[in-house]
């Protein structure tokens, strides 16, 4: 089974090379600029996963997040939120507002396929046919 992930990331170069290795990891890649974005296309692929910037023009990170809480179909998805901000109270707002996951930039593509590969056999995503 290949899993769907939805990569939202404004930022054009680390998009295309993080969906380069996720795909060389074969996962499906779909990808959006901005937190709105990123919302429809979750409505419309019901992904199995979620990475996401939080710092991003048009819907930011946060807002995504309690988006998908408020959402039946999006809120038992698992969001890892990448950002460069490693203040405490960010991760703290993060998580409080459903991320399943915390990665700081600069990372480790292992460190994400690691968090990648726990979400999606520990969320039940696993079972679910996409």
């Amino acid at each position: 089974m290949q899993y769907t992930i939805l990569l939202i990331e404004d930022k054009t170069g680390l998009r295309d090379t993080l969906q380069s290795l996720l795909e060389l990891h074969h996962y499906q890649v779909i990808t959006a600029a901005n937190g709105q974005e990123g919302i429809q296309l979750a409505t419309a692929h019901l992904p199995n996963l979620v990475i996401s910037d939080i710092y991003m023009p048009v819907l930011n990170g946060y807002q995504l997040l309690e988006a998908f809480q408020a959402h039946e179909k999006l809120r038992n998805i698992p969001v890892i939120i990448l950002s460069a901000r490693s203040a405490r109270e960010e991760i703290t707002l993060a998580l409080e507002k459903g991320a399943a996951a915390y990665i700081n930039k600069p990372f480790l593509f292992a460190n994400l396929n690691a968090n990648i590969r726990e979400l999606l056999h520990t969320s039940g995503t696993a079972t679910l046919n996409h």
